[in-house]
């Protein structure tokens, strides 16, 4: 089993051109060299990329869902990263509890992030002027109206006839009571 590999192999392997895995590589020592070639192991690339800030083969494969917030996603590491790990994280824990109650008060504890995401991901889009304003707020709207409906879906609390939208937006930092109002 062949375990180091050259750049045109690691280019291959991991689905990114020559010049990024040569640029990565630079700053790392060859983990073997063979008849004069340096080789890499496959772990040793990906931590290479990983520090260039390279988009990860699993940020590149999240962009084959369906998902608003993959397919609006900014194509490199942002703060959003981390929000959506604990977003996807807290939505499979709320699917996993057994008690309708708590499932809906995990919910409800999942709210600010919603918020936060939203107004993140129009910070990024703003700051690296993405699209024009209306488009990026179109997106951010679209992506938080997914995200509401999967963790409706997780806490099995119906959108629609049932208390879920009220409830998650009284949950959320910003809401005040002038926001019923209007």
């Amino acid at each position: 089993m062949k375990l180091h590999f050259s750049i045109n192999a690691l280019a291959l392997l991991l689905e990114h051109d020559r010049g990024t895995l040569t640029r990565a590589l630079r700053d790392f020592a060859p983990d073997r060299v063979e008849r004069g070639r340096p080789l890499w192991k496959v772990s040793t690339a990906v931590d290479a990329l990983a520090r260039r800030g390279t988009r990860s083969q699993r940020r590149h494969m999240r962009q084959q869902t369906c998902k608003y917030r993959d397919q609006y996603d900014f194509d490199r590491p942002t703060a959003l990263d981390a929000m959506r790990l604990e977003f996807e994280k807290q939505v499979a824990l709320i699917g996993a509890e057994k008690s309708f109650d708590n499932r809906r008060e995990m919910a409800l504890k999942l709210a600010p992030l919603l918020e936060k995401y939203q107004v993140t991901y129009l910070e990024v889009g703003r700051s690296l002027r993405a699209v024009d304003d209306d488009v990026l707020s179109a997106r951010a709207e679209l992506i938080w109206q997914e995200m509401m409906e999967e963790v409706s879906a997780a806490a099995e609390w119906p959108r629609n006839g049932g208390d879920f939208w009220i409830r998650m937006n009284e949950a959320m930092p910003s809401y005040t009571e002038a926001d019923e109002v209007t």
